[in-house]
């Protein structure tokens, strides 16, 4: 092909000769890249759909965007993606001390493989995820170890869903302590009894829709229809009353495992938990039995099982914060208005911040009011150097931030693993290990931080520009023959 018809197809359009500028050219690399990392590579859009819609932005004359070279392509960001987090680690595990975590455990299971996962809760920092044969203790022992060393972590507390394995891991394995996780007791609660009462709440509204009907229908039934249509509806009412009462007591799970009372601010304790956490299993346990609803699976012996898990959260918490304090060698006076008066306030404007219930955040929301009005009437605070008010509140944010009950990030997590594996393209091995690094260095929340930023706490370079860099010139396209048409009325002579 000559350097005239190259240039004339290569410049078919009329934006070609923004292409052909250095700008043009740069822009048109990232563009590239960037589609195959957000829809290649996290979404799991196939080469063939992406060989089409590079066509139908008509850059196909400028780089070589057929199906082979894209997953050439993609093949080569997979290999890529490790090394960057490789290196990243390296430069920030060298520049920081040995620190305490909290992590939550938890394994997902894809078809005959199953995923391990690990992470660092305050950050959502990703520190295992890997494929394994089994979920053993020892096998956790041993995949876990060696990142904690070489992250310099030192965990001091596990959230998991309760396996035997991971219990073992969190005293056994990482010497700290372990906590029942709010999400699964919760999960629980609503497939038994909350699964069961919107079936209820359905079959009553139906019957009541279909005796109105049948009124319609028959106008000379209506007097003896009546009664019944009264019955139904006052059965609709009790329903969704019993409904009301059992959503109510499921959010109270949640209220009960706060480090301060949502009532009144108070430190809560061990004894407090497990007393509120034991209202709500007889409120359950009566809704269930007016409902007539069996507990077959023993629900609510293994819900009473996790209370004492659902407790150590706040038992752990309250001990660390303790032992800093301690350390810090503050006053009884000091200790007990950042204990009492400063920490409520922080903690109940970062669940408000966190919640999306809009229930939950009225509570949130009068809890923190409360707490505000604590605090300014209290005297130390307005005493306090601005400097040294300003210490304390950072120290009360980093502390709240340390707190968990819940591991549904990891849940969170596995979902969307689930969603990849069930394209019906599969997860390979080197797949995963380039998704878990973009989600701890390539996801960002609504403040600008990704995990690893969060976790390290310094800036890192933007992965994506970094892949534009390290991925290297872009192919160039090859001009595809040209289309031939068969005549069905052409006979082509052969010998004989």
């Amino acid at each position: 092909m000559t350097n005239r018809v190259i240039e004339n197809w290569r410049n078919q359009y009329p934006e070609s000769a923004f292409w052909e500028t250095e700008a043009g050219a740069a822009w048109l690399k990232r563009l590239v890249i960037a589609v195959l990392y957000s829809f290649g590579m996290e979404c799991h859009v196939g080469a063939d759909k992406l060989a089409t819609f590079f066509k139908l932005i008509r850059i196909n004359t400028h780089v070589g965007t057929s199906a082979s070279a894209l997953r050439h392509q993609l093949h080569q960001m997979e290999a890529l993606l490790p090394l960057f987090q490789q290196s990243c680690e390296s430069d920030a595990s060298s520049s920081s001390s040995s620190r305490k975590a909290v992590v939550a455990a938890d394994e997902t299971f894809f078809g005959d493989f199953l995923i391990l996962v690990l992470m660092d809760l305050p950050s959502g920092y990703l520190i295992l995820e890997e494929i394994s044969e089994d979920r053993c203790f020892d096998t956790w022992l041993e995949k876990s170890v060696p990142r904690l060393k070489a992250l310099g972590l030192e965990v001091n507390h596990t959230i998991s869903d309760r396996a035997k394995a991971l219990i073992k891991l969190a005293v056994t394995g990482f010497e700290g302590t372990s906590g029942a996780d709010t999400f699964h007791a919760q999960y629980d609660i609503s497939k038994w009894l909350g699964a069961k009462l919107g079936r209820l709440k359905a079959l009553a509204e139906k019957q009541r829709a279909a005796t109105l009907q049948k009124g319609v229908k028959n106008p000379e039934m209506e007097g003896t229809l009546l009664e019944k249509v009264l019955q139904e509806e006052n059965s609709c009412a009790e329903i969704q009353e019993t409904l009301m009462d059992y959503q109510e007591n499921l959010l109270g799970v949640s209220d009960d495992v706060h480090p301060f009372s949502i009532v009144d601010n108070t430190c809560t304790d061990v004894e407090k938990v497990i007393s509120g956490l034991e209202i709500r299993a007889q409120a359950f346990e009566k809704i269930a039995h007016a409902q007539k609803i069996a507990d077959s699976k023993q629900i609510m012996n293994k819900f009473r099982n996790q209370f004492k898990g659902l407790a150590t959260n706040i038992e752990f918490w309250w001990l660390w914060v303790t032992e800093i304090l301690t350390d810090l060698a503050i006053d009884d006076v000091t200790q007990h208005w950042l204990t009492h008066t400063l920490l409520p306030v922080v903690y109940w404007h970062h669940q408000l911040h966190k919640t999306k219930n809009p229930k939950q955040r009225v509570k949130y929301q009068q809890a923190w009011r409360r707490a505000v009005n604590t605090l300014q009437s209290d005297t130390l605070t307005a005493t306090l150097p601005a400097s040294e008010l300003e210490r304390w509140l950072t120290w009360a944010e980093w502390m709240t931030r340390q707190f968990h009950r819940s591991s549904s990030a990891v849940e969170g997590r596995n979902g969307f693993l689930s969603q990849m594996h069930h394209t019906g393209r599969g997860l390979t091995e080197k797949r995963l290990r380039a998704l878990t690094v973009i989600h701890n260095y390539g996801i960002k929340r609504l403040d600008g931080t990704t995990a690893a930023m969060r976790f390290f706490d310094r800036e890192f370079p933007d992965l994506l520009s970094w892949l534009v860099n390290e991925m290297g010139e872009l192919p160039l396209p090859r001009k595809a023959k040209d289309r031939v048409i068969h005549n069905p009325l052409f006979l082509i002579t052969v010998p004989l």
